[in-house]
Parts: structure tokens; sequence; C-alpha cells
């Protein structure tokens, strides 16, 4: 099982936290801390913001989301 800082240690360029709705805890969100993403890696299908159902999930999006990002821009 994925926790939280587990995550937070293994992506730190990404805030991380879980939206609330009127029933309770909601679906888990990314979103980038400082960084301007590039129209090469928008093409990529790289995002500033993602987000998952559940921790896990969103862990499997923030390494896709690192994949995307180094095939968009090797040199980076």
């Amino acid at each position: 099982m994925t926790t939280l800082e587990e995550l937070a240690l293994r992506f730190p360029g990404w805030a991380i936290w879980r939206s609330r709705t009127d029933s309770g805890a909601g679906d888990w969100y990314a979103t980038r801390r400082a960084y301007r993403i590039s129209q090469a890696e928008i093409d990529a299908g790289v995002c500033m913001t993602v987000t998952a159902t559940t921790l896990e999930a969103l862990g499997r999006v923030l390494t896709e989301q690192a994949d995307r990002q180094a095939i968009a821009t090797p040199s980076r």
C-alpha cells in the first residue's frame, strides 16, 4: 500500500492532496510546484495537475507523468 509520505518523497516537485465532498474524502490530486511546462511537454501529455481515485492510482499517474516528461524533454 502506498502512503502519502512515500509519494511525497518519490515526487518532491508535486503538491499532493485529497479533496473533500459532502459525504467525506474525495479524489486525490497532485499539482506541479514552481514548474512551467513547455509546449513540447503539453504535446506529450504532460500535465500541471493530475487526479486519481486512490493514492495507489495517483502514484501510477505520477510515474506516467515522469515518463512523459522524460520523453518530451530529454535534455532537461
